[in-house]
């Protein structure tokens, strides 16, 4: 009980401290360029915009080598009241004469209650769809962010690392491990910086709140496709509660990672390009017609791109996607001049924008990070597998990949007249890419058979009344329908990447692995999924009243949902890769409170070396067993906490959640564990040290019981100095003290 009131009172720590940051701080800095925005470019502002701000600020300090903690407050917080004391009332405020002051208080207190009474309005106008979108958001939050109450652990290796970095910017150094994409990063350290928040708990945390601006970036770029305003919180509801066989792509969506940090620039970037091109017109400034063109629809494409950017590479590969599906469709409003070149224009800005401070590390002589310089081997070792496929595609017995011809279908087409022979190929390879999509994209991303089936051939009819609606022009239904033609094709290139990562022989490279792609596939296809629905809700409004289709768009939500979890059609809860002990995690949160900084260590496995930080040091356990082997061998400072899993976890096995029948199928899992043993602490490790994970994965239970034979031996030597600070089932915690004069000599050669 305990422990759940700690790590809520961390989540609302992290709430409020994000809210700041995220909203409030960009709202006053700017508030004179926000004034009478609408709410949705305020929101968009403040979600790309600040991340740019941040992350520049943050990564400039360290190319000049005085980033800290203090710096970066004064200057966030500086420029915040600064800002406050540049409004003329709050100046007034701020004088000695007592008139003044109560004038300017009663001057406040009427603009607080008329933007109030402004604010009820507008939420009055569409209360049902705020409440609707409200209630279907809230739902998602709960069931993404569940697992991070119940079990504290990263979810994933990834995190560990990226939380290393965070770390890293603590103590001053940016891109410790090559240049990177550190958005995420630099946001984390400066609520760190600003309310001193444990970087533990934001890693923890962060993404369970965050992933709400991912949910309503998605629904401000579903506004721009459809035309009943209830069709976007329909997609969001499906997507939020039906089962999907490649759900476990999505388990990675509340981790707080850099890509799922950056997802939501992709749909800003395709709103607001979506909006410039329906509202581009010619600027008059004066008495004058510029010659190009350019908005504060434009702003936020350049804004939302450089925050792809600075985010994660394969969020800017999506919005690009996205966007090049967008541009084609309306390419002859994209090339004409005044909207061209200013397009250009915002992209360029936006790309270097975002790369200067990445630049500046490259010139610095930083290196690219690991997965950057593999992302650049992986796209050239295609292209390798390219030029070998094509030097093998005369053998007509190779079947390489999905579309290619077997020598059944050569046979055949070497019958036809010359003239045919080229038509027959591009008709059997159609055939071909049309049965690969198929069983390859759609019934194998939407399991069973059916349910595939069913999303196919209705992306199929929508795809086909798109071609005709486009050359027909349809008077009433074809403006309802105006903006489905691009999410059907994003829609149907999307699984045709996910199709390309399970057969990746159709000459195209993997760009982006399966598991990074597939949540924004399934939004844009249930997108498609809802367009008839979208149809049907417009046509209805002209003859019926809104109130009644605002309660037609209720019940069909709510049936939607009760349908699903009645016929057992709900997904389940996600799952973490665990990787130690929640125990472990209460310990270390335990030991940070009660001892001084800077006066322990823990011996551990690597987990617990980002969660200490920067209270005490740590041991890797590994590197423990090697050191006492030594002849001399100490660990200077007063305690020493030595953890043991008596039951050595299998590493980064798949846990599954549980919880409430109304939220999620629950998984039930049973954590996979071993046991220490003394004949497994005769055995060698060496073996398993070839690499990083070995000691932790194969070696664990050899290792675990080592240490815990060490520790009982120690014990035996000093009984009345090696204790026990926790301990249950699975796991066990000894620490001793230790004199500053008079370190023990913990090397086994040694007699204790």
């Amino acid at each position: 009980m305990e422990m759940d009131i700690y790590w809520i009172s961390e989540y609302v720590k992290i709430l409020i401290g994000y809210i700041f940051l995220m909203f409030i701080w960009p709202s006053v800095v700017f508030r004179s360029y926000l004034k009478g925005r609408t709410k949705i470019f305020r929101f968009s502002f403040c979600v790309t915009v600040q991340i740019v701000i941040i992350n520049t600020i943050v990564l400039m300090l360290g190319l000049l080598h005085i980033l800290n903690t203090k710096l970066v407050a004064a200057i966030l917080y500086g420029l915040f009241f600064i800002s406050i004391l540049q409004e003329q009332d709050m100046r007034n405020l701020l004088t000695g004469k007592r008139e003044i002051k109560l004038y300017q208080l009663s001057d406040i207190k009427r603009k607080i209650i008329r933007q109030i009474h402004k604010l009820g309005h507008d939420i009055y106008t569409r209360m049902g769809e705020y409440i609707l979108l409200t209630g279907v958001i809230i739902f998602g939050v709960i069931f993404f962010s569940y697992g991070a109450f119940q079990v504290h652990s990263y979810g994933v290796y990834d995190v560990f690392f990226h939380h290393g970095w965070v770390n890293s910017l603590v103590n001053g150094i940016i891109f410790p491990d090559g240049v990177y994409p550190e958005a995420m990063h630099c946001f984390i350290y400066c609520l760190n910086a600003l309310f001193g928040i444990r970087t533990y708990s934001l890693m923890m945390f962060l993404q369970c709140i965050h992933i709400t601006i991912f949910f309503l970036s998605a629904y401000i770029f579903l506004r721009e496709v459809f035309y009943w305003r209830y069709s976007p919180i329909f997609v969001l509801g499906l997507y939020m509660v039906l089962d999907i066989t490649k759900a476990h792509s999505m388990y990675r969506l509340p981790l707080t990672l850099p890509m799922e940090f950056g997802l939501h620039a992709q749909f800003l970037c395709a709103a607001y390009l979506i909006r410039y091109i329906k509202n581009a017109n010619h600027v008059i400034k004066g008495n004058k017609v510029l010659k190009y063109c350019w908005d504060e629809n434009l702003l936020l494409f350049m804004m939302a791109l450089a925050t792809s950017i600075a985010s994660h590479y394969y969020v800017t590969i999506m919005a690009f996607i996205i966007c090049a599906v967008i541009g084609l469709c309306n390419i002859k409003k994209i090339f004409r001049k005044e909207h061209f070149i200013s397009l250009t224009v915002s992209v360029v800005l936006g790309c270097m924008i975002a790369s200067a401070p990445m630049i500046g590390g490259r010139i610095s002589g930083i290196p690219f990070e690991g997965s950057i310089i593999w992302a650049l081997d992986t796209m050239n070792s295609e292209n390798d597998n390219k030029e070998e496929q094509e030097n093998i595609s005369d053998n007509p017995l190779i079947v390489q990949g999905p579309l290619t011809l077997t020598s059944e279908d050569l046979e055949v087409i070497g019958r036809l007249p010359l003239a045919g022979q080229k038509l027959m190929q591009v008709i059997i390879k159609t055939e071909y890419f049309i049965k690969a999509m198929y069983q390859n994209g759609y019934q194998r991303m939407y399991e069973p058979e059916k349910r595939g089936s069913k999303i196919f051939w209705i992306t199929v009819l929508m795809l086909l009344f798109c071609i005709i609606n486009r050359r027909k022009n349809f008077k009433y239904i074809g403006k309802i329908t105006n903006g489905y033609f691009p999410v059907v094709l994003i829609s149907i290139i999307t699984v045709f990447l996910c199709a390309n990562c399970s057969k990746p022989n159709w000459g195209v490279p993997v760009i982006i692995p399966e598991h990074r792609f597939c949540p924004e596939s399934f939004l844009m296809t249930f997108a498609v999924m809802m367009m008839p629905a979208d149809i049907l809700f417009s046509v209805t409004s002209q003859f019926f009243r809104d109130t009644i289709l605002k309660i037609a768009s209720y019940v069909l939500l709510t049936g939607v949902y009760v349908y699903i979890n009645l016929t057992g059609k709900l997904h389940g809860y996600m799952f973490y890769s665990l990787n130690r002990y929640d125990s472990a995690v209460y310990v270390t949160n335990s030991i940070i409170e009660e001892f001084p900084r800077d006066s322990y260590t823990i011996v551990s496995p690597m987990e617990e070396s980002q969660q200490i930080f920067p209270f005490g040091s740590h041991e890797e356990i590994s590197t423990f067993l090697e050191k006492i082997c030594d002849e001399y061998y100490i660990l200077p400072t007063k305690y020493v906490f030595i953890y043991v899993e008596k039951k050595p976890l299998v590493y980064h096995q798949t846990y599954f959640f549980s919880g409430p029948a109304w939220l999620g199928v629950s998984g039930n899992s049973r954590i996979k564990a071993t046991e220490i043993s003394e004949d497994a602490a005769k055995e060698d490790l060496t073996e398993h040290m070839d690499y990083m994970w070995g000691p932790y994965d194969e070696g664990r239970t050899i290792m675990e019981s080592k240490v815990y034979e060490w520790c009982q031996n120690f014990s035996k030597a000093y009984p009345s100095t090696m204790n026990i600070y926790y301990e249950d089932e699975d796991f066990i915690c000894y620490y001793f003290e230790q004199k500053d004069h008079d370190l023990f000599n913990l090397a086994k050669k040694t007699e204790y």
